[in-house]
Order: C-alpha cells, then structure tokens, then sequence
C-alpha cells in the first residue's frame, strides 16, 4: 500500500507540472493525463523522436527512461545545473509543480540553447560526477532488474556448477522484484564491506511486489534465491543457520543439566542477532526439482517426483561404501589422482574398519570395480528411520511424527497459491513457518488446538507458491531437506551463463582458468533435454 501511494504520489506531481507546461506551449493540458498521449507531446519539446515513448513498456529500461526525459525537460528550460536534474529525478512530486507555475522558468529549445548560443561547457568536476552518479545509477538498476553477478562458494551443486564458478543472473526471466527495502546503498547486499553493520534501513518496507515475468519457473531449473532460514542470523557465527544453533544449544545444555534458556544463551555467545527481511537474506542457487502442487519422494538417495524417477544430473556425485581385501590399507592420499571426495566426515553413521566411504561418479565407480584390493562397492544411503544428529534433523525437524532423514524422505507436497491445507499435530510441522513467517500470521496452539489470528481452524489457504530446491550433489547440499519449502517472494533469478570460471586449487594461472566453462549457457548445458 505504501509502494503505491508512492508511486501515485510521484505520477500525480509530474502530471500536475506537465499540464502547466503544455498549456504555456499551447498544448491542451488535459494531454498530460493520459500516459501514452502525454508521452508523446513530451517528445516533441524535448526534441526526441516518438518510438522513444515504446520505451515506458521495456521493464528496467522504463525507469532509465523516464531519469532521462526529466532532465532533459529541464534542460530544454534552461536549467542545466546538476542540482536542477538531480532534483527533476528525486524530488519529481514537488520539483516539477513548482518548475511548471514559475513564471520565470520559460521554455527554450529542445538543447535548451537560444538561436546562435554555443553550449557552455561542463568543469571537471561536473563531467566526473555525472559519469559517476550515471554508472552507479545504471549499475544499480541494471543488479536490481536485469542481472546479478553471483560466485557458486560451496560444492552443493558440483560437478554440475563448480566452485570458483562466477556466472550472471538473469532477474528478468522470473519477473525482478520491487526492492522491499528501498532504502539502500547500491550494489551491497545486506552489509557494509567487512563488518556487520547494515547496509539497509528499514524506515520504509514495501510489500512483495515484481515486474511481469517473462517465463514461469519450471521443474530443474536452476534458480537463486534468498535463504529461508536466514530470516534471523546470529552475526558472530553466521555460517551456522540461528536455528540450527539454537537446538544444538537447547542439546547441549539439557545434556549437561544446565536450566538456562537456550535462546539467552546462543545471544551471549553469538550475538547481536539480527533479523533480516526477504531480500536481504543470503542468497543460495539450487536446482529447482518441484513445483507447487508437485509430490516429492526419496527413497534410497533416489529422488521422486509425482511418483516418477526424477531427473539426475550428469556426472552426479553419489557417496559410495567401499570394503578393502583383508589386511590391505590405503589412504586418501593415494587416491588423490582419482576423483573422490571423503564422505566419512560428514556421515553420522560409524564407518567399519577395513571401510571407504567416498563420493564418486559413476565413471569412476566403474573403474574401482576393477582394483584387485575392492572386495566390495555399493551405494550407501541412510537406512529408513534412520536418526541423523538431533540439532540438524531434517524438515519439518520433529522425528515424532516423521522420521526421515536425507536419503528416505516424504512423501510430501508442494504447497500452491490457493492450496487449502489442513492443519493436525503433524502436518502443522510442515507448516509452522509458512503461515507464521512466510504469511505473516499470528499461530498459537493450545491443548491440542491451533489458532491463527485468534481464530481456531483447521484449515489455512496459502498465500503464495512454494518450491523445492536441492543441489545437485545430493549428499553434501544443505537444501531444502533441512529448512523446506521456498516462498515465492524469496525468488532472486534464474541462473543464466557462467563467464568465469577458477580453479583456486591449480597451481600456476593458467591452469587456474577452467577456459572450457566460460561463457557457458548453464541451462543449454545441465538442464534436462526433455
């Protein structure tokens, strides 16, 4: 609401100057109130042709657009000063209104140059300071609504996006958001340059809000988005999710018999805590491999999707137990001209001695079923019911009512706009936070009850469309399996092209540059063919 009192607000005060301008030029007035019309006569006194006006219906263009033939309004009146134009585009609701009943402000020419007048030329610090503050503007508009830089930081999606890989995303495809904290520096995220301190101020939020899409988001998409459990952040330890630190504390206090509230305590240790709103929170990529309404399903580290095999990347990392011939060792180190990766640290199920436990390809699968020392190889996934370490259980985190872990999960469904869900003791885990912090709802259950907005029900109708996003590999990606579902509202863009790609473990620069992946349409290449 406030966004378009905003907006309306702005329209208003520049159809207000227009109507006046047009009159002094003989224009009828009425002219300055219908867009299109309107459009068209500012044009002809700002001396530019009329298919400039197609450009109010290009997203992202529109708003340099309309920078553009404020300031050049002015300068067809002769004012040509930078806190004139500065003014023509910030303060346009009163500038213009004022601009327009001044008697003393006439028009001119389109440059703005009376016959025979040579234009004045710009100082120095004029010409840099209008380079500076157009690249910035332009810089700022083109990260907010057409495309994003973005490094991949963890292995989660290996070997399909590597780290080290720096790729563009694309913010036009799903249809760029509105900022929903206006009030920020450009081209930071949520902090300034190494320290906690906001880059952002929360004076003014805008409800969600996002430019027409040009395509839907489809199943295996690869999609960025802000992180759900980033919502809350403990600064002093945010590799860590709030929550996750918050139950591993709860653990380890109740272990120790130690009464204190788990909450105080994560806020001694790891505070300030700080909450973040929507498009502030970190930004993930994953694979998006359901949809709203979608049914989802792992069974034996095999995903699911409305009861069909899903899609499986190629060259998939799969973590694989391996036994050795008796009495035969070896180490890591020796295996390192192959290409694994050690499982065994990051499985909460004791490995046997005489036992690997790597992640591989099946390419590489094959070529250790050839090794005389192999006695045997096999995929190792997580047994049903099996309990992973209590502080990272997985979604929806109550192993009362489901016992799931990463590789036998669900079935569950993909929550749409409009979807009635219907609310027990179980499936109100799943829902929590979709109707407390995503649709901003007040949820209270008492003895055995459940209330929303001091209303008891049984039922809530979703507001938004959810997603499902993993990496793609599997057993090393901290995805949806542990914090859910993704709202609509937390989409950033659809991963677009990598055009650089490093190695930060070679040793000499040239080898550094994986040249084969630049430039590289990620979807043209890792997206599935049917």
């Amino acid at each position: 609401m406030i966004f378009f009192l905003i907006v309306l607000i702005y329209a208003v005060g520049i159809r207000v100057g227009a109507y006046k301008l047009f009159e002094k030029r003989g224009i009828p007035g009425w002219k300055a109130f219908v867009p299109i019309l309107c459009s068209l006569e500012w044009q002809k006194l700002i001396g530019k042709p009329a298919w400039w006006t197609a450009m109010l219906f290009i997203p992202g263009v529109n708003l340099f657009y309309w920078a553009g033939q404020l300031t050049r309004m002015a300068t067809a009146h002769g004012r040509t000063s930078f806190p004139d134009h500065f003014l023509a585009v910030i303060a346009a609701p009163i500038y213009w209104p004022w601009f327009a009943f001044n008697d003393n402000i006439k028009y001119i020419s389109p440059t703005g140059l009376k016959p025979g007048q040579k234009p004045v030329p710009k100082g120095t610090i004029r010409e840099w300071a209008d380079a500076l503050i157009f690249a910035l503007v332009a810089a700022y508009l083109l990260r907010m609504f057409v495309f994003e830089a973005y490094t991949i930081p963890t292995p989660s999606m290996e070997k399909t996006l590597l780290v080290g890989d720096f790729l563009f995303v694309s913010k036009f495809h799903y249809g760029a958001r509105i900022p929903q904290t206006p009030l920020a520096l450009p081209l930071l995220h949520h902090s300034l340059p190494y320290s906690n301190t906001p880059s952002y101020l929360e004076w003014i939020k805008l409800p969600y809000m996002k430019l027409p899409a040009l395509q839907q988001i489809k199943r295996y998409d690869m999609v960025v988005f802000n992180f759900p459990a980033g919502d809350t952040v403990a600064l002093n330890r945010q590799e860590e999710t709030y929550y996750s630190i918050v139950a591993r504390t709860a653990l380890e206090l109740k272990n120790s018999g130690d009464q204190r509230n788990p909450i105080d305590v994560v806020n001694e240790q790891y505070g300030p805590i700080k909450a973040r709103p929507v498009d502030k929170r970190e930004n993930y990529i994953k694979r998006c491999v359901a949809v709203p309404g979608d049914k989802l399903q792992l069974k034996d580290g095999m995903l699911y999707i409305n009861d069909q095999p899903a899609y499986e990347p190629e060259n998939i990392y799969q973590p694989y137990l391996i036994t050795l011939q008796d009495n035969f060792n070896v180490s890591l180190s020796q295996l390192a001209e192959y290409d694994v990766d050690d499982y065994a640290p990051y499985c909460t199920k004791p490995i046997q001695p005489g036992q690997l436990l790597l992640r591989m390809t099946q390419e590489t699968v094959a070529k250790f079923k050839t090794f005389t020392w192999v006695k045997d190889i096999h995929r190792f996934t997580y047994p049903p019911k099996f309990h992973m370490v209590p502080w990272e259980d997985v979604f929806p985190n109550n192993y009362k009512y489901y016992s799931w872990n990463i590789d036998n999960f669900g079935p569950i469904t993909i929550p749409k706009k409009g979807q009635v869900l219907q609310l027990n003791d179980s499936t109100i885990n799943q829902y929590r936070r979709l109707i407390e912090i995503y649709e901003v709802n007040k949820l209270e259950e008492h003895d055995g009850k459940i209330f929303i907005n001091g209303k008891e029900t049984t039922e809530y109708t979703c507001k938004m469309d959810y997603y499902w996003m993993m990496g793609d590999n599997r057993s090393n990606s901290a995805d949806s399996r542990f914090w859910g579902f993704v709202p609509e509202d937390h989409i950033v863009g659809k991963a677009w092209f990598i055009w650089l790609s490093l190695n930060y473990k070679a040793d000499d620069i040239f080898h550094k540059v994986r040249w084969s992946r630049i430039f590289t349409n990620i979807h043209n290449k890792w997206a599935p063919k049917n």
